[in-house]
């Protein structure tokens, strides 16, 4: 079995759904492939992540009525099986059998159209579900990076070297206070804001610098509003004269500087 096909053995791993074969194969494969062993560990995870994340689905009261209605309309059709019967009657067994299906066939029918319709918006469901799941990893992957940068920038603080600069708000988010944090000669540089505005859809904040070369573009990031606004600069800011955040469209500002919201002198 080639690498591509014991791959594809990792989310019946997750799901402990291999057979004897399958799981043999795969078993003595883990140990030499780290590779495989991280992807059944990731697909472990999304599947403990959903038993947290679906809600319990209760079918609604009529479908067990729907069912059972299906199933006594196939069995007891009159009109079709009396003339079926007169019309087959001196036929031979074999192509009347051949020709129109048994009570019970026709209940199973019923009944496979009816989980057929169950089953396609349970699919339904199981897409938003997919959906729903995507959107809490990505909050608590944002959450991550937030705890990060707050203690990176409690690193910063406790050096007595770092360096603190007030800046001041603009017009454009007149209530905003704001702080740069960095620790010379390192790229450990911060901006922590508070009651800054959401970003507007389709916009991004952005951080710049400033120093004697001119006025440089960093990273931009989104802001919800709640609670305070944390960005690393990534850059050292040692030889800095000045930074400042502006509000820019989607993607952000390669040159010029949209408006301001805060600004200040390092």
């Amino acid at each position: 079995m080639d690498h591509g096909a014991l791959r594809e053995l990792a989310a019946g791993a997750a799901l402990d759904d291999l057979d004897a074969f399958e799981r043999g194969a795969l078993d003595t494969h883990l140990p030499t492939c780290a590779s495989c062993r991280l992807l059944i560990e990731d697909l472990e995870g999304v599947v403990g992540d959903l038993a947290f994340v679906a809600p319990v689905l209760t079918p609604p009261v009529t479908l067990r009525a729907s069912v059972l209605t299906a199933i006594r309309t196939a069995d007891r059709d009159p009109v079709s099986l009396d003339g079926y019967r007169t019309a087959t009657a001196a036929a031979p067994r074999r192509f009347r059998s051949a020709s129109w299906p048994g009570p019970g066939l026709l209940a199973a029918a019923g009944m496979a159209a009816v989980l057929a319709i169950a089953a396609a918006g349970l699919g339904v469901r199981a897409m938003g579900l997919s959906d729903e799941l995507a959107g809490q990893r990505a909050a608590l992957a944002a959450a991550h990076a937030r705890l990060a940068t707050q203690e990176a920038m409690t690193a910063v603080a406790a050096d007595p070297a770092h360096v603190t600069a007030a800046l001041h708000a603009e017009p454009t988010a007149p209530g905003a206070t704001a702080v740069v944090l960095y620790r010379p000669g390192t790229a450990d540089a911060y901006l922590m804001a508070n009651d800054l505005p959401a970003t507007p859809a389709g916009m991004v904040y952005q951080l710049w610098y400033a120093d004697a070369a001119g006025v440089h573009p960093l990273g931009t990031f989104h802001h919800d509003g709640d609670g305070p606004f944390l960005a690393p600069f990534g850059v050292d800011l040692t030889e800095s004269v000045a930074a400042m955040v502006t509000l820019e469209p989607e993607g952000g500002a390669g040159d010029v500087p949209g408006p301001e919201i805060v600004f200040g002198e390092l």
